[in-house]
């Protein structure tokens, strides 16, 4: 395997609307009881190939298939997906797989001058959400990281 066919996706939350409770200044003050914590997030999957020359567009799962800020916006700079806790699920996973990765992946396959039918390797964790190593298309194979 060459670097470039080789790749990792992984996925993180952003609580993008949480207050800290502490902060460096203030490690001695603790935080006013009875508010309780926003934890409003947002899930964003990012995924590059070893050799840091190909990243494929972020994928980012929200709580709204429609927000209010995307209203007059024709094109976003990600994929964007929604689901009720703003996790990623085999659904959103499988699309992203199917309708993203791989066709991004094969074609910079592609134009980095490998053969037409070179193999792609995704490197996940072992998310419930991520497909089953079973589920494989002709040339994009996905491998798990052991449990720990």
């Amino acid at each position: 395997w060459m670097p470039e066919q080789v790749y990792n996706a992984d996925e993180t939350s952003l609580l993008w609307h949480y207050c800290p409770r502490k902060t460096l200044t203030t490690a001695d003050e603790t935080a006013s009881t009875g508010i309780k914590a926003a934890k409003d997030r947002i899930t964003v999957l990012g995924c590059a190939n070893a050799a840091g020359m190909h990243k494929c567009k972020l994928a980012v799962i929200g709580k709204s298939l429609c927000p209010h800020c995307f209203q007059g916006v024709n094109f976003l700079p990600v994929h964007y997906y929604a689901n009720k806790k703003a996790w990623i699920t085999r659904d959103i996973f499988s699309d992203w797989f199917h309708k993203h990765f791989v066709p991004v992946a094969c074609a910079h396959c592609k134009e980095a001058g490998l053969d037409d039918g070179c193999k792609i390797l995704l490197f996940l964790d072992n998310c419930s959400a991520h497909l089953s190593a079973e589920i494989l298309i002709k040339n994009a194979y996905a491998m798990y990281f052991p449990q720990m």
